[in-house]
C-alpha cells in the first residue's frame, strides 16, 4: 500500500510540474526555449526563434520586469518604398559621379601637359572639376550607405515576419499588425555571476488579400541587450 501511495504522490508531483510549465506565458516559454538552446548549442532552434543570437548562458533565471505589448502597423511596405527610393537616389548619384570623373580625368590629362602659366590660368577650372567629382563621389558613398542600411532593415523585418508566422510566399506584400514587448530577466551563470538581459520580442498578425481571418504568429526574439557590464 505504501509503495502505491509513493508512486501516486510521485505521479502527482510530475503532473504538477507539467502544469506549472504549461502555465508560463508564451513569451516566458520562448525565453526558456532560447536559453536552453544556447546552453545546448542547438543552432537549429536558435535561428528559428531569434533574429540576431546573443549568448545568454544562465543556469537559472527569473523575469524582473515586463512591458505591456505595444500594437503597431507592420512597416515592411514603408521600408520597401524607402528602399526603392534610396536605390534610385544612389544610382543617380553614381551616374553623376561617373560623368564628373570623366570630365575631370579628360581635363586633368590635358592640364598635366600644359605650361605653368597655362596651368595658373586654368587652375580654378581644374579645382572646380575636381571638387565637383569629389563632392558627387562623397554623396554617392553616403547614399550607398543609406541604401544598404534600409535594405538591411527591410531584410531583417521580412525575416522576423517569416520567423513569426511561417515562410509564406511573398510575405513582404502582406499587411497587418506587429506586437512588441520588452522583458528583462536576471539570472546566474554556472560560475555564480549575476547577469541581466533585456529581450525585445515581436509577434505578427498578417492578413492575406480577400481573407478576413488574420494569420496569427508566435513570439520571436528581435534582439537582446546585455544590461550588466
Amino acid at each position: 500500500m505504501k509503495k502505491l501511495t509513493v508512486l501516486a504522490l510521485a505521479g502527482l508531483l510530475v503532473f504538477s510540474s507539467i502544469v506549472l510549465i504549461g502555465c508560463g506565458s508564451p513569451e516566458q516559454t520562448l525565453i526558456s526555449r532560447y536559453i536552453q538552446a544556447i546552453r545546448m548549442g542547438d543552432k537549429d532552434t536558435i535561428v528559428k526563434i531569434s533574429l540576431v543570437p546573443v549568448k545568454v548562458d544562465l543556469v537559472k533565471w527569473k523575469i524582473v520586469s515586463k512591458t505591456q505589448p505595444v500594437e503597431e502597423k507592420t512597416i515592411i511596405g514603408d521600408l520597401a518604398k524607402k528602399m526603392e527610393e534610396a536605390k534610385k537616389n544612389m544610382e543617380k548619384l553614381q551616374e553623376d559621379a561617373a560623368l564628373a570623373k570623366v570630365d575631370f580625368d579628360e581635363f586633368d590629362a590635358k592640364y598635366q601637359k600644359w605650361s605653368r602659366a597655362r596651368k595658373r590660368a586654368n587652375k580654378k577650372k581644374y579645382e572646380d572639376l575636381k571638387k565637383k567629382y569629389e563632392d558627387l563621389k562623397a554623396q554617392f558613398l553616403q547614399a550607398k550607405e543609406e541604401y544598404e542600411k534600409i535594405t538591411k532593415q527591410y531584410n531583417n523585418e521580412k525575416k522576423l515576419m517569416a520567423l513569426s508566422v511561417g515562410d509564406i510566399p511573398e510575405i513582404e506584400k502582406l499587411e497587418g499588425k506587429v506586437y512588441s514587448e520588452e522583458i528583462v530577466i536576471e539570472g546566474t551563470t554556472k560560475e555564480g555571476k549575476t547577469e541581466k538581459f533585456k529581450f525585445h520580442l515581436v509577434r505578427y498578425e498578417l492578413t492575406k488579400p480577400g481573407v478576413s481571418t488574420p494569420i496569427r504568429g508566435r513570439w520571436v526574439v528581435k534582439n537582446i541587450e546585455r544590461l550588466t557590464e
